[in-house]
């Protein structure tokens, strides 16, 4: 089996020199060959000269596919899976971070869980996730994660325990690169297209040099681009609960229009008060539901962004670092 690892950088180049080396160690004794894809995503650093010389045991070559800006780690990974299936035969794609974070060691068990299921004919043969069993992050962050991935579900009806790190059987590639809501996330495209996956147990490790770049604010941003592959199945959730509460504002509307015509019970005065608040929810009920309605027509009948078509313009060009040689 020939793997191609994709792992997108930011400046982090000494922490993805050793995954370099920790992958070539994990691999040292096993019949698969690797090559290694790093896209640069816009990095203001220039990595050393010797930032990936080997020697190598397994490594057959180590690339750099330069980004012409900064299009974020979602989008960096769309652009490498689209080149490897446009020039790069494999037989899996290994999606992972340089970081240090996605344990080498990992890749592995999910290689070796794809050769289970190739062994046993299953088809077809799903995309397989490292799904995460311990956490390294601090109290604050799995708090913060603890309730997204509760916002998750309640919008979508769908858990989540994993993020990119991945094997792609090369033939999900084709399925996986057109569609459009890879550009937004990855592991959530994989879930929202309805593409086979599995999971297998992982635990997050810890970074091997240098500051992480992901700040409150980016955390943010991942959780709107994962909800982002959701959105006609979050826009139709909230269409059913504005008509929810519009059916509630009507019968509040309509039984305190009963008790101050119909009857002679003496009510008190901030009745009037409370019927000219529901009038007013009311009304934001219908223009937001209406909205949710716009929106998931228009986004149906638009042209998507499609990575296999459109990746083309964001890459500035691909650096050879290693071969090994004959």
């Amino acid at each position: 089996m020939h793997l191609v690892v994709l792992t997108p950088v930011l400046d982090d180049w000494l922490s993805a020199q050793q995954v370099l080396q920790r992958l070539d160690a994990a691999f040292t004794g096993r019949t698969e060959t690797l090559s290694v894809l790093l896209v640069d995503d816009g990095s203001t650093e220039v990595p050393s000269l010797d930032f990936a010389r080997g020697p190598y045991a397994k490594l057959q070559s180590v690339e750099v596919l330069k980004l012409k800006k900064n299009l974020g780690h979602q989008r960096a990974i769309a652009v490498g899976l689209c080149s490897i299936n446009a020039t790069t035969p494999c037989d899996a794609v290994v999606v992972m971070d340089s970081d240090g974070e996605d344990d080498p060691s990992d890749v592995v068990n999910l290689v070796e869980r794809l050769s289970q299921l190739r062994g046993s004919e299953k088809t077809p043969l799903p995309i397989i996730f490292a799904e995460r069993t311990r956490r390294s992050e601090s109290v604050a962050f799995r708090l913060g994660y603890t309730g997204y991935r509760l916002l998750h579900y309640l919008l979508t009806g769908r858990g989540i325990r994993f993020g990119n790190f991945s094997i792609i059987p090369h033939a999900r590639l084709g399925a996986l690169t057109t569609e459009p809501m890879l550009w937004n996330h990855y592991a959530a495209s994989v879930a929202g297209s309805r593409l086979p996956y599995t999971t297998i147990p992982s635990h997050r490790g810890k970074r091997l040099a240098g500051k992480s770049r992901l700040n409150f604010l980016s955390l943010i941003i991942h959780g709107l681009s994962a909800l982002s592959c959701y959105n006609e199945i979050i826009g139709v959730r909230l269409i059913i609960i504005s008509s929810f509460l519009f059916a509630v504002s009507v019968l509040g509307i309509l039984a305190t229009l009963l008790l101050r015509l119909g009857t002679d019970l003496p009510l008190p005065g901030w009745t009037s008060l409370f019927a000219g608040l529901l009038v007013i929810f009311l009304v934001q009920v219908i223009t937001l539901a209406s909205n949710f309605t716009m929106q998931i027509i228009s986004a149906r009948s638009a042209q998507p962004f499609l990575p296999m078509r459109d990746y083309v313009w964001y890459v500035d060009g691909i650096q050879p670092c290693y071969k090994q040689s004959a």
